[in-house]
C-alpha cells in the first residue's frame, strides 16, 4: 500500500491520526506518558521525532498506522476505528491451566466482579480474560463477548528476524507452505514490541542484526517464555566476525538452537520440528 502522508494541514485529518494512535495504545495498556517512548523505540525514532507524531505536530502516514498496529496485533481498520473498549481487541485469555489467544468485546469497568466472573485487564502487554478472583490489583472490565478461533490457533506461529529482508521473506514464505504462521521482522525493536503483544510459538533470529548482537532481545523472549524454540542463524562464526564462545554461552543458557547460514530451509524445518518435539519448560 502506497499512500501520502495524513498531514496537519489536511483539516482535520492528522488530529484523527494522533487520536487514532491514542486510541490504540491505550487499550493496549499504554498510558499517555508512556507512549511516545514505545513509539520511538517501535519505529526507530527519536523521542523528539516520536513524540511530535503523538503531539500531531509531525505528519502520519497510512503505513505508519498501519505498521504501528501490526506490532499489537491490529489491522489497519481496526486501528482508524478509533476503537474504544466496547470494540473488539485482542487477548490472552487465561482460564485455569489454558491459555489461548482471543478477541474481547470489553464492556463497562466493574466496581464489584465476582470470584467466578471472567473479566478484562488492561496490561502493558495488552488485554487479558482470567477469573476475577485471580487477579484483583487493577481495573477490571466486563466482557460483552469473548470470541477464540481454535483451527487458527492450531497453526503454530514463527517470528523470524533478519536484516536480509529477502532472506526473511523466502524462510516466512517456506514456513507459510508448511502449516506454519510465519511473522517477518527486519528490525530488532520491531520483534520485541510484538513479542511483548502477542505470543509466538518459535523464533527464528540472526546473531547479527544491523551491526547489533540480537542477545539481549534473546535474554528478553526467554525470560518472557521459558520454553519456546529459538533459532539462531548466523554466517559469520568461520570468519571470526562473531564471538564463537558468546554464542555457546547463549546457547547453553538459553536453551537456542544454532544453525549455520547459507541457510538450508529443509534443514531448518527439521530443525524446527525437532525443536517443538523436544523443548520443555526452562527455568529462565
Amino acid at each position: 500500500m502506497n499512500a501520502g502522508p495524513v498531514a496537519l494541514a489536511d483539516t482535520e485529518a492528522a488530529p484523527l491520526a494522533v487520536r487514532c494512535v491514542r486510541a490504540l495504545l491505550e487499550r493496549h495498556g499504554l498510558p499517555k506518558y508512556r507512549q511516545s517512548p514505545w513509539l520511538a523505540d517501535a519505529l526507530g525514532l527519536s523521542y523528539s521525532q516520536a513524540h511530535r507524531r503523538m503531539s500531531g505536530t509531525s505528519v502520519w502516514t497510512l503505513e505508519d498506522l498501519e505498521r504501528v498496529g501490526a506490532l499489537l496485533g491490529e489491522n489497519l481498520a481496526d486501528v482508524v476505528r478509533l476503537g474504544e473498549p466496547s470494540k473488539s481487541v485482542p487477548a490472552i485469555a487465561r482460564l485455569g491451566s489454558a491459555t489461548f489467544e482471543c478477541r474481547l468485546w470489553i464492556g463497562e469497568r466493574l466496581d464489584h466482579a465476582g470470584p467466578t466472573q471472567v473479566v478484562a485487564l488492561s496490561t502493558a502487554a495488552g488485554w487479558i480474560a482470567v477469573v476475577a478472583s485471580e487477579d484483583t490489583s487493577q481495573p477490571a472490565y466486563a466482557i460483552d463477548r469473548l470470541e477464540a478461533s481454535p483451527a487458527k490457533s492450531a497453526r503454530k506461529t514463527i517470528a523470524i528476524l533478519d536484516d536480509d529482508q529477502d532472506l526473511t521473506n523466502s524462510m516466512c514464505a517456506h514456513f507459510e507452505a508448511t502449516d506454519y504462521e510465519a511473522r517477518p521482522f527486519y528490525k530488532t525493536a520491531d520483534l520485541l514490541s510484538s513479542a511483548k503483544a502477542q505470543r509466538y510459538d518459535a523464533f527464528v533470529i540472526d546473531w547479527i542484526v544491523g551491526e547489533t548482537s540480537t542477545l539481549k532481545l534473546i535474554a528478553e523472549l526467554r525470560a518472557q517464555d521459558s520454553a519456546c524454540p529459538i533459532i539462531v542463524l548466523t554466517a559469520q562464526v568461520v570468519s571470526g566476525l562473531v564471538n564463537e564462545e558468546e554464542i555457546a554461552q547463549a546457547v547453553t543458557k538459553h536453551g537456542l538452537v544454532f544453525s549455520e547460514k547459507p541457510v538450508r530451509m529443509s534443514i531448518l524445518s527439521a530443525t524446527l520440528t525437532r525443536a517443538f518435539e523436544s523443548s520443555q519448560p526452562r527455568t529462565p
